[in-house]
C-alpha cells in the first residue's frame, strides 16, 4: 500500500498571475513538475493540437512550441512506432477527426468544464457537446479513489502496463488542471498516489516516457526525446488563441463528427438548422451520403486475406470530392486524393479474424460525401511479432 503524501520541498513560478504556474514538488519519494491551470479564469483556453503530418507523421518538440506559442503544453496520447498513428480519440475546436482503440478521454467543454471519460474499450463514447476530446490513459483516479485498470481500457504493452517515466493529466475539486511529469521511473498506481498527493480526485496517464514533454514561462520544464503526435496546449487569453487557433489543426482533415454547435448552421439546400444529438447523426445530416459515390470493387464480404491487400475503390467523378480515406476497424490507416485511387494495406499488421474495412469519399471543405464499407477474414499463416498499436516507452 502506498502511504499518502509527504511533501518534501516546493518551488512554484508563475507564468501567468492566478491562471498558470509552473511548480515543483516531491511526492512520496517522486520529485514532480507540474504546471496548474485555473480553469476558474474565463480568459484561459484549454485546446487538443496535432503534428503538421498527422496522423501518420510526427512534429518536433521545438517547432511545435515554435508554431503554437503556447503558455503552457503537454504532450499528448500515444501512438505507434510503426505508423505513427496516435491510438485514442482525439477532438480539435469541436470536430471529433481521429477515432483510436484504447483508454480514457480527457474531455473540454467551451466553457472549460472538464471530464474523463471512459474510451472505446470499455463503451461506444459519445463526445457530442466537447470542444477538445484526448483519449490517452488508463485511468489513475475516480473521484479520489485509484482505479487503474490499465488491461480493461485495453493496454498491453509492458512499458504502460510497469514502471517508466509518465506524463499525466490531473483535476483538483479547487477547478484546476494539472498538467505533469514524472522523470523517474514510475508505477501506474504510484503515479496516481502522486496525483492524490497534489489534491487531485480525477486523473489518467499521457504517453511518456521518451515522449514525455512540459512547456511553460517561456521554457521546456521536461523536454521530450522524440518528436510527438499530438499535444495539450493551455492559452491564458482569448487573443493569444485566435492568433495561433488555425495552427492547432495545420493540415485538412476529414470531420467524422461535429461535437458542438455546427459550422454550417443550416443544411444544404433547406432551412432546418442541424440538431444536436448523436455525433455521429450530426456528421450525417451535415451532408447525406450517396450510396453509389465510391465503393470498394476488389473485395467481397468475408473474403479471406493475406498480407499485402491492395484496396481498389471506385469512384463516381464527383466534382466536389477531392480525396478518399481509409479506415480499418474504425481506425484512420490512409488517405488519397491521388487517381486511380487505391490504398495498399498489410493485413500481417492485424490479428487474424474478421475486419472492418471502410472507404469514405470527402469534400476540401471536409463534409463527408460517400462511405462504403464491407468486412473481410484476416488469415496470415505467419504472424508479425509487432502486431499492437499501444505504445509507450
Amino acid at each position: 500500500m502506498v502511504v499518502a503524501c509527504f511533501l518534501a520541498w516546493v518551488v512554484s513560478v508563475s507564468a501567468a498571475p492566478q491562471s498558470i504556474s509552473v511548480n515543483y514538488k516531491v511526492v512520496n519519494n517522486f520529485p514532480v513538475k507540474y504546471v496548474a491551470v485555473n480553469l476558474n479564469d474565463p480568459e484561459v483556453t484549454v485546446t487538443t493540437a496535432l503534428a503538421t503530418r498527422f496522423p501518420t507523421g510526427l512534429e518536433s518538440w521545438n517547432s511545435i512550441i515554435n508554431r503554437l506559442h503556447p503558455d503552457a503544453l503537454i504532450n499528448g496520447t500515444y501512438f505507434s512506432l510503426r505508423t505513427n498513428m496516435p491510438v485514442g480519440d482525439i477532438a480539435v475546436g469541436g470536430d471529433l477527426i481521429y477515432r483510436g482503440v484504447v483508454g480514457t478521454a480527457l474531455c473540454i467543454t467551451p466553457d472549460n468544464r472538464v471530464a474523463f471519460r471512459p474510451g472505446p474499450q470499455q463503451c461506444k463514447p459519445d463526445w457530442h457537446g466537447y470542444q477538445s476530446v484526448l483519449c490517452a490513459g488508463p485511468r489513475l483516479l475516480t473521484d479520489g479513489v485509484e482505479t487503474v485498470n490499465a488491461w480493461e481500457e485495453g493496454f498491453r504493452d509492458p512499458h504502460v502496463l510497469g514502471s517508466a517515466t509518465r506524463s499525466a493529466v490531473a483535476w483538483r475539486p479547487d477547478n484546476s488542471l494539472l498538467l505533469l511529469t514524472v522523470e523517474t521511473n514510475i508505477s501506474l498506481t504510484n503515479l496516481a498516489y502522486v496525483c492524490k498527493g497534489l489534491g487531485a480526485t480525477q486523473a489518467m496517464c499521457l504517453d511518456g516516457g521518451t515522449s514525455s514533454g512540459l512547456y511553460a514561462n517561456g521554457r521546456s520544464v521536461t523536454t521530450p526525446g522524440r518528436s510527438v503526435s499530438n499535444v495539450l496546449v493551455i492559452y491564458n487569453s482569448p487573443a493569444h488563441f485566435q492568433q495561433v487557433a488555425g495552427e492547432c489543426m495545420p493540415v485538412v482533415l476529414p470531420v467524422l463528427a461535429r461535437l458542438t454547435t455546427p459550422r454550417r448552421p443550416m443544411l444544404p439546400g433547406g432551412p432546418a438548422p442541424v440538431s444536436a444529438g448523436d455525433p455521429e447523426l450530426v456528421a450525417s445530416v451535415i451532408k447525406p451520403p450517396p450510396p453509389t459515390l465510391v465503393k470498394i470493387t476488389n473485395l467481397v464480404p468475408a473474403q479471406a486475406v493475406q498480407g499485402v491487400v491492395p484496396v481498389v475503390i471506385e469512384v463516381i467523378r464527383d466534382k466536389r470530392m477531392t480525396w478518399t480515406s481509409l479506415r480499418i476497424d474504425g481506425q484512420l490507416r490512409a488517405m488519397t486524393n491521388i487517381w486511380p485511387m487505391q490504398f495498399q494495406w498489410d493485413s500481417t499488421k492485424e490479428l487474424d479474424g474478421m475486419h472492418l474495412l471502410e472507404v469514405t469519399a470527402w469534400t476540401q471543405e471536409q463534409e463527408m460525401l460517400s462511405r462504403n464499407a464491407i468486412q473481410v477474414r484476416v488469415h496470415n499463416t505467419e504472424k508479425v511479432a509487432d502486431v499492437g498499436t499501444t505504445r509507450q516507452p
